[in-house]
């Protein structure tokens, strides 16, 4: 089943496929994944599932030609030093997610060499204004980085590419056309594919993106008045 989505997703044009990587869905899958798949861009999410005591496993890694391994160790006190002790003993770039909560965070992680790429999603860090300090202290520090997800609707998609096409991001962004989500997305005009796995940015001010005042009316569920 999960070659065949692969397949379908290479297919579709999307330039590179994110492997969820967890204890028992592993070595093995990546295994068979780039058996199947020689040549193809992959990188490992393995949401903070492991700890140093892991550190063969991603040792092992290292001969699938991954483009990254992402938030390998847990996100807790010594989240950036035991990520440092890792990527020192691994050649596969770390990129940071969950660990990268503020710009002080990333430049922590920057100090300490916790990682060679980092993931902004501007749900995670605080907003858009949080995003562009962050991006402009990877772009100073020689950092790739990329747009995770979090923000699925036609809005918070569009948002997420807008700030996609600014410099340093440099791996394609986990943004998905609206029917990946939802069979009527309450943002319109919804996101479509606009060429082989691309999503078009924004032609006017902005966002063209606006909530559709019926569906908010049909599935709004309580609503309060406040006047001054």
């Amino acid at each position: 089943m999960l070659i065949e989505k692969i397949q379908g997703a290479i297919d579709q044009g999307f330039p590179r496929i994110k492997l969820k990587f967890r204890p028992g869905w592993d070595l093995e899958m990546v295994h068979a994944v780039r058996s199947t798949f020689p040549d193809f861009t992959f990188h490992v999410d393995c949401n903070a599932a492991y700890t140093l005591a892991d550190t063969e496993i991603f040792r092992t890694l290292d001969r699938y030609r991954l483009a990254m391994i992402e938030q390998p160790l847990a996100d807790d006190g010594m989240s950036l030093v035991n990520h440092a002790d890792l990527q020192q003993q691994i050649e596969t770039p770390i990129c940071l997610d969950e660990s990268v909560q503020s710009l002080a965070h990333t430049q922590a992680a920057i100090r300490l060499g916790s990682c060679r790429v980092v993931n902004i999603k501007m749900a995670r860090v605080g907003g858009l204004t949080a995003s562009r300090a962050l991006q402009a202290l990877c772009a100073e520090q020689g950092i790739p980085c990329w747009v995770g997800g979090m923000l699925e609707s036609a809005i918070g998609g569009a948002i997420c590419a807008e700030l996609a096409t600014l410099p340093n991001f440099t791996y394609p962004a986990d943004i998905f056309p609206s029917s990946y989500f939802y069979t009527n997305d309450i943002g319109k005009p919804e996101l479509v594919l606009s060429g082989p796995g691309e999503v078009a940015t924004s032609t006017v001010p902005g966002i063209a993106q606006k909530p559709d005042p019926e569906l908010l009316k049909r599935w709004t569920v309580e609503q309060a008045s406040f006047r001054v």
